[in-house]
């Protein structure tokens, strides 16, 4: 099997970046562009292969723009920035060349007329007199390169054992906004970013879907649902424990839950209409003997510098591609499944995985597949 692994050397990132440049080139050439702006921090770090331009967290927009040219790639950033995009960004050893401005002076309308003159531009954040570049750089982000399969894989390892290894020390009375805020103190030491939080306990799992993390303590029952940024890219994983002796139908339940996933994960194929694991979700759900379960959650939709581009709907679905990631979320009142999953042509892979929780095995076209039961605490 094809194994796939994070280079972040100067020359891998460097190669990488090349293959983006042509193709974003290609589209420009069919769109009548002269440029292409990128300023969006997931764009960003697609771009530049793994690498950061956000000051504030939690907004879209960064403090540094990269503007490709039909012939060069170029940086625009502010003098407060520009040592540490080449000492710590690495931006000029990657290929762009600066363009730096005083902090109190924006220049990049003056950048981009002395680069490309009259020409048409494209930016990702709506600057005036361009057109809207998200189409072309996002139709890009959706299909993985090897080396990004290797960051997301190195991710999913970092990001199971982290989550997975602190939940195992939480105990009874912890509250749950004390969880999220420990649980990110140990993704940001592990090289993670923690971009959604939620917690939920005892009798908040059968009510809320999405449970934001409260002054509510634990007592019995915790389900743990985070997601994660590393080098641009971003997972997602729940996770849940119990304290004391595990109740049978609630195991019943959780394995059902992961019986859905691994159904819906094995349908989806290169060439595969993504609007046809929703109709199966239907189906499955009501095989499990819970018809309308379907209707409470949204099941999830492809993923990689996002959350997810897209729900899967009726009004939203596309055919898979190869090296795209998936990230399916189906729930039943009281369990949720949800590791996302690489579609290679080996078959797909899981980002996420079990390391300390129990591990339940079963087959997607022949191949083992190892999935988190619910962790025992006594």
């Amino acid at each position: 099997m094809k194994t796939y692994q994070e280079d972040s050397s100067i020359k891998a990132r460097k190669e990488e970046i090349d293959a983006k440049l042509a193709k974003l080139r290609a589209a420009m050439a069919q769109e009548g562009l002269a440029g292409i702006m990128i300023n969006k921090s997931n764009s960003f770090s697609w771009i530049t292969a793994g690498g950061d331009n956000i000051c504030t967290r939690y907004t879209e927009g960064g403090i540094c723009t990269i503007f490709v040219a039909k012939d060069k790639a170029y940086y625009f950033c502010a003098n407060i920035e520009a040592q540490r995009m080449i000492e710590e960004e690495y931006l000029d050893q990657l290929g762009f060349e600066a363009r730096v401005m005083p902090w109190h002076e924006n220049l990049t309308q003056k950048f981009i007329k002395e680069i490309v003159g009259d020409g048409k531009v494209a930016s990702d954040t709506g600057i005036p007199g361009t057109v809207d570049a998200s189409p072309i750089v996002l139709r890009f982000q959706r299909v993985l390169c090897d080396n990004e399969i290797g960051r997301y894989l190195q991710m999913g390892k970092i990001f199971s054992e982290t989550i997975e290894g602190y939940m195992k020390t939480i105990r009874p009375g912890d509250t749950e906004r004390a969880i999220a805020g420990r649980l990110g103190a140990k993704m940001w030491e592990n090289g993670l970013e923690g971009v959604l939080f939620l917690v939920a306990s005892d009798d908040r799992i059968y009510k809320h879907r999405h449970a934001i993390p409260t002054n509510k303590k634990v007592e019995k029952l915790l389900n743990v649902s985070c997601n994660a940024r590393y080098k641009g890219l971003v997972t997602k994983i729940s996770r849940t424990v119990y304290f004391g002796k595990l109740p049978e139908e609630l195991k019943i339940q959780h394995q059902k839950t992961i019986d859905i996933e691994n159904k819906l994960v094995a349908m989806t194929k290169p060439g595969v209409d993504d609007i046809e694991m929703l109709e199966a979700s239907k189906k499955l759900y009501a095989e499990a003997g819970y018809p309308d379960m379907w209707k409470e959650h949204h099941q999830g939709g492809p993923q990689s510098y996002t959350n997810g581009f897209y729900l899967i709907t009726s009004e939203s679905h596309e055919k898979v591609q190869l090296n795209q990631v998936y990230g399916y979320n189906p729930t039943i009142t009281g369990t949720k499944s949800e590791d996302a999953v690489i579609i290679t042509e080996e078959g797909p892979v899981f980002v996420t995985y079990p390391v300390y929780f129990p591990k339940l095995t079963s087959a997607i076209d022949g191949r083992e597949i190892i999935r988190p039961g619910i962790l025992e605490i006594e």
